[in-house]
């Protein structure tokens, strides 16, 4: 009997610390981005506009924040036309110049009184580096589209609790835990 008792113990610690380990592994963090939507920039040398650049933004939402603001990366495609045109004015070549530009750490906030089925979500005047010149964005907004996945779903739910002036510490919390992969996927 004294035999098999330790390797029962043994037996139930590593189911244990297999099971913690797999719980530990389920939870992924599940960011949501946005359709790319259309945004007109301008490419400037110092002072001096250039020309306008045509690409498509998406914002990848990272963290919802108590000040009905939401954190995040911006994403800006910008299409071969208009690589070759900015290669051009920096004089490099069009390998200098990448397809997909990235900004971390933008904040983005809801346009007044927002709703479903359309969320707007806008952004103050940034600029962004590319190939030694600079793309100024002015104000501009991106999407969320009502959807049945749960990022969308929370927004519409803090959007309808901030129009009509109700708490929303709840639904931030929800949605922090789902961007951080501490809730279940079930039905997303």
């Amino acid at each position: 009997m004294k035999s098999s008792s330790p390797r029962w113990v043994l037996t139930l610690l590593v189911l244990i610390v297999a099971n913690a380990t797999g719980a530990a592994q389920a939870k992924k963090p599940d960011p949501f981005s946005t359709t790319p939507k259309l945004v007109v920039t301008k490419l400037k040398r110092g002072d001096a506009e250039l020309v306008e650049v045509r690409g498509k933004a998406s914002f990848t939402i990272l963290a919802a924040n108590s000040d009905d603001t939401m954190s995040g990366t911006i994403s800006y495609a910008i299409p071969d036309d208009a690589r070759k045109e900015i290669a051009k004015q920096a004089n490099k070549s069009l390998t200098d110049v990448p397809a997909t530009l990235t900004q971390n750490d933008v904040v983005a906030n809801f346009q007044k009184a927002t709703a479903c089925p359309a969320v707007h979500l806008e952004f103050s005047p940034m600029d962004m580096n590319v190939a030694g010149l600079m793309l100024h964005f002015n104000r501009f907004v991106v999407d969320v589209n009502e959807s049945p996945h749960k990022i969308p779903t929370l927004i519409c739910v803090w959007t309808r609790q901030i129009n009509n002036g109700k708490a929303r510490r709840g639904v931030i919390r929800e949605m922090n835990d789902y961007i951080n992969g501490e809730n279940s996927r079930e039905g997303n």
